[in-house]
């Protein structure tokens, strides 16, 4: 930049010269990508395709992520996955559904299929929020 001289004693990164410091992968490989955005890939794709199967059924219900849940609620068994939470007053939006990183992971590291058993979280935490039995909404028919 014109007006600012430049620094003759300035540290430079080029330390024992093993070249300038900067990411090991670049960011068009696939290796890029963490586990919580190849996690959100496959949740989107799901919810896009639920979006696209049921229509309008899902228009007025939002979605998110969270990497851990809060303590669960007394009649709770064991870790939830996802909870469905309901809005009291009427507004745009519903109740949204909350899907739990972590805990889904770390139980789909068990399954044999870890995409089927997200979606199988998915389908349920859905048909749960419209109203229906699961093998109702599926778009897969009945794994």
């Amino acid at each position: 930049m014109p007006g600012i001289p430049p620094r003759a004693h300035a540290r430079r990164r080029d330390r024992h010269g093993r070249g300038l410091r900067g990411p090991i992968v670049p960011f068009t490989l696939p290796a890029w990508r963490t586990r919580a955005d190849k996690f959100d890939d496959i949740l989107t794709l799901e919810l896009l395709t639920y979006r696209e199967h049921l229509g309008d059924l899902l228009a007025h219900f939002d979605c998110g992520v969270l990497d851990v849940p809060e303590p669960p609620a007394p009649w709770e068994e064991g870790i939830p996955l996802a909870r469905f939470l309901p809005f009291e007053r009427p507004a745009r939006i519903t109740g949204r559904i909350v899907f739990y990183r972590m805990p889904i992971l770390r139980a789909a590291a068990h399954a044999e299929d870890p995409r089927l058993f997200i979606h199988e979280i998915v389908t349920c935490q859905l048909a749960d929020a419209i109203g229906r039995f699961p093998e109702e909404i599926d778009f897969l028919g009945g794994n």
